[in-house]
This record gives C-alpha cells, structure tokens and sequence, in this order.
C-alpha cells in the first residue's frame, strides 16, 4: 500500500467515524456511499470493516495496556470497564462491529479480542476455555456500555440505545446523575 492509499484510507475513516457517531441507522454500505462512493480507499466492505476493527482493536489494547497497573478492582472488572470506557469513545465504531458480529472478515479479530480480554482478565491465553471467558467479558461490558451520540462538542445520550440492545447499569447510573 502506498503512503497515499494509507493516508486515504484513514481519512476516509474518519470521516466515516463523524458521519457514525452522530447517525447509527447507517449500513455499512451506506456509509460507504457517502464517504467513498467510488470505493477509492476501501474496495468493499469487509475492506473497511477490517480497518475499522483494526482500530478499534488498537485503541482497547492500549487503554487495556494502560489500565492494567491499577489496583482496587479485580482484572476483570477492570477489563470491563476499560470496553466500555473504549466503546464510550468510539461509538460510532462499535455501533458498526457489533452490527456486523456476523461478517466472515471479522471472525479472526473477534477471535483476537475475545483472547486479549480473557488474558488482560487473569487467564492464560492458551487455555482451553480463553475464548469463551473472553466473549463473557465482551458480552457482560457491551450489556452495560452506553454508546453516546456526539453533537459537536457535546455527548448525548443515544435514545435509540434500547432498540439497539445497550442499556445496562451504566446508562441508568448516567441517567439517575443528571436528574
């Protein structure tokens, strides 16, 4: 890849990213007809996918990286709220793997976060059952992860969470602070 098809693809990233954290009804697709309708820096959309797992991966592993000195919660605890510190972020980019859990193109790297999160949670990542712990770590944070919807410089609650399946503890807290 040249340095201006790299450079391409992450702007095109980018700006898919602004477009997908303020609308979630997108499709990959559609998303991809408005940042890249002639598929200039992603060919298709595993293409994109892949890039966006990719980044999203890297921004968890260096949160999780960061967050594993801390003391005063158990690994896992802190796994799970590092997800959904990470998912808090990058919403728009969650919003779109987890719509797309299913995609073939993902399945290694789901792989590879299901073993990371078991890991970073005290269990060796060649153990037997490091995956299916791992999806119980995702599964339990993506219950309690709130994905906001940014308006410029602003975080708002995303009212299309229920529908999407992300309400959980975190939420409500949120919500019982602000009243």
């Amino acid at each position: 890849m040249t340095w201006d098809a790299y450079n391409r693809r992450k702007t095109t990233l980018r700006e898919a990213l602004t477009i997908v954290d303020r609308r979630r009804d997108l499709t990959t697709t559609d998303l991809l007809d408005r940042v890249d309708p002639r598929r200039e820096a992603f060919e298709n959309e595993d293409a994109f996918l892949l890039e966006l797992q990719m980044t999203w991966f890297q921004r968890l592993s260096g949160h999780l990286d960061r967050s594993a000195g801390e003391t005063g919660s158990t690994p896992e605890a802190t796994a799970i709220a590092t997800w959904i510190e990470t998912a808090a972020q990058l919403p728009g980019a969650r919003s779109v793997l987890d719509d797309n859990l299913a995609a073939p193109a993902l399945t290694k790297g789901l792989a590879n976060e299901r073993i990371m999160m078991a890991a970073v949670s005290g269990v060796p990542m060649h153990h037997p059952d490091a995956a299916d712990h791992g999806k119980r770590i995702i599964d339990v944070a993506r219950d309690q992860a709130v994905y906001p919807i940014h308006d410029g410089d602003v975080l708002t609650p995303d009212e299309s969470s229920s529908s999407l399946g992300f309400t959980g503890l975190v939420s409500r807290l949120k919500s019982a602070l602000a009243a």
